[in-house]
């Protein structure tokens, strides 16, 4: 079989019409129209690696670092902290930037036995960013309470951000809200679903024989204008295809 890597940046979609038109597109909507939008024109590629461009944005190239706020939100489904480096490194790059101010990472993992001990070495990457100056706020997304409780007790750098999902979690747990009051963390919802790209989506925009690595979402605000200037998503896939004769 033969195996190579590829990395999809959608580029900057508030500048896509096709999505504009179709406002009020859940997350998971949102990103399947803008990966077909960015694919449409492309061939599937045959080289070991390979990165595929959206439209290049503009809309903060005359904006000052220090004027910017820049969010970012890591979907992973393996606690490798290889990718969680990998995806950090790609969003500073791609973004031409060397800091961001707030990062939240949603770890798909349906197994709550090995929950703590996954997150744990993702932190260990979030930990060593914080350490090197390169990001400001951190959180986990989904996470169970007394995972987080003893995630946040176990961590050097104190999550100060947790989101959950009210479509799935319908009220915040007490034991949650009041250890967030008590230690200060930001408690958010979301509206983002548990698997914001599945696997039978997958399957059908890419074709069989393609994992989802990780995926990033984006996205950057002017600060004095108080508006959402970019936003935008990288995917990072492993294609696997039987060789040719």
């Amino acid at each position: 079989m033969l195996s190579h890597n590829i990395l999809i940046n959608t580029g900057n979609i508030l500048s896509l019409n096709e999505v504009k038109k179709k406002a009020g597109l859940n997350p998971s909507d949102e990103l399947i129209e803008t990966l077909k939008i960015t694919l449409k024109d492309h061939e599937s590629p045959d080289d070991a690696s390979r990165n595929i461009n959206g439209q290049h944005d503009v809309s903060v190239k005359d904006v000052e670092r220090i004027g910017l706020k820049i969010a970012v939100k890591v979907f992973i489904s393996c606690p490798k902290s290889e990718s969680l480096k990998a995806a950090l490194d790609q969003v500073f790059d791609v973004l031409q930037t060397n800091f961001i101010d707030s990062l939240v990472i949603a770890y798909n993992n349906t197994s709550t036995d090995d929950a703590l001990a996954s997150l744990q070495s993702l932190w260990t990457i979030v930990e060593e960013y914080v350490k090197l100056g390169k990001l400001s706020s951190v959180g986990v997304s989904d996470v169970d309470t007394e995972v987080f409780i003893q995630l946040f007790q176990w961590a050097n750098t104190k999550p100060n951000i947790v989101q959950i999902n009210l479509a799935t979690c319908c009220v915040v747990p007490p034991a949650l809200q009041e250890f967030t009051k008590e230690n200060e963390v930001q408690l958010l919802t979301h509206s983002d679903p548990s698997q914001i790209l599945p696997q039978n989506v997958v399957d059908d925009i890419f074709g069989e024989g393609v994992h989802v690595n990780w995926l990033t979402r984006y996205q950057v605000h002017v600060k004095c204008r108080g508006v959402l200037s970019t936003k935008g998503y990288l995917v990072y896939i492993n294609k696997t295809s039987p060789p040719k004769n």
